[in-house]
């Protein structure tokens, strides 16, 4: 069951990488001018981990996992996803904040 403070222990580790705000307030991890892991929260105060990837077919390939990624908005890019903290393990967690710190770092590689 992951939290807001294990986001902040694996993505401060990535290069280049600051807390940061987003422009409402909520806390976020940044890298170059973008943020690669934003904090919300919904109406009951449960923790939501906002995040990004290149990979245009997310929704798709996360379908069957609607209790853990509940939100994906798929742009000319990129996808923006939406995960509850507490439903993601250690290991997923690390993926995820990788993927998005590559995918918002704006180095293609």
């Amino acid at each position: 069951m992951a939290t807001w403070q294990d986001v902040e222990r694996i993505a401060g580790g990535l290069a280049g990488a600051r807390p940061g705000r987003a422009h409402e307030g909520s806390p976020t991890f940044d890298v170059g001018r973008h943020p690669f892991a934003r904090l919300r929260w919904d109406d009951a105060g449960r923790e939501v981990l906002q995040f990004w990837t290149l990979d245009l077919d997310s929704g798709d390939a996360l379908a069957d996992r609607s209790d853990v990624f509940f939100a994906v908005h798929t742009f000319k890019v990129k996808a923006s996803i939406c995960a509850w903290l507490d439903r993601l393990e250690d290991d997923e967690l690390t993926e995820i904040l990788t993927d998005s710190w590559l995918a918002r770092r704006g180095v293609r590689i």
